[in-house]
């Protein structure tokens, strides 16, 4: 599949990644997607206006390729063109190890391990949005859309903030697009006077 994905600075990104034929598969178990709300991406955007915190966006770089398929026989056939298919030992399917885009069960498989990760980083996932975490009495927010990542803190929390950013560096690859200034389309503006506006 390629997409042509632009950026938050104008700049266009070409990408080019190998996708499982989903709607080909007979038997997959939960495929939840985890998906902020957007009441709550205002609610944060106007808790770090209030407040005068810092937002940092981070991207998940493919991350539905980060999870095993655990308990599962997947097999992909490979596509037209590929080097090794019809080779010398015949091979025209491969047993998948991990998660790829287009396996109907990726994205569950996806916020299991990206769950259990943000947990064992001391953050509680909110009652009211299971796509919001919550961290050091309310002073850190991360919400959760898919492969993007708002982190709102308080000055206070800045260098805690720069751990678990370290942390999540560390565990996947990330883009660190540092201050947000577009999220799921939308643009995030800094006004003089500390306030925050946005516009679609």
């Amino acid at each position: 599949m390629f997409k042509t994905k632009r950026n938050p600075d104008g700049s266009t990104q070409y990408k080019a990644r190998l996708v499982i034929k989903g709607y080909e598969q007979i038997d997959y178990g939960e495929t939840y997607t985890p998906v902020g709300k957007l009441t709550t991406f205002r609610l944060l955007i106007s808790l770090a206006a209030r407040n005068k915190w810092k937002i940092d966006h981070l991207n998940v770089v493919t991350p539905f390729l980060n999870p095993d398929v655990d308990h599962e026989n997947l097999f992909l056939e490979l596509p037209e063109g590929w080097p090794e298919q019809g080779g010398p030992d015949g091979v025209t399917v491969v047993r998948l190890r991990n998660a790829l885009y287009g396996l109907k069960q990726g994205p569950h498989l996806w916020c299991r391990y990206i769950n259990a990760f943000l947990l064992s980083l001391g953050f509680i996932q909110s009652e009211a949005d299971s796509n919001m975490y919550i961290r050091n009495l309310g002073k850190m927010l991360l919400l959760l859309y898919v492969d993007d990542m708002l982190l709102a803190y308080a000055p206070t929390a800045a260098k805690e903030a720069e751990e678990i950013k370290q942390a999540l560096v560390a565990t996947y690859k990330i883009t660190n697009l540092r201050t947000a200034r577009q999220f799921i389309g939308i643009e995030i503006h800094y006004e003089t006077d500390g306030s925050i506006s946005l516009g679609q």
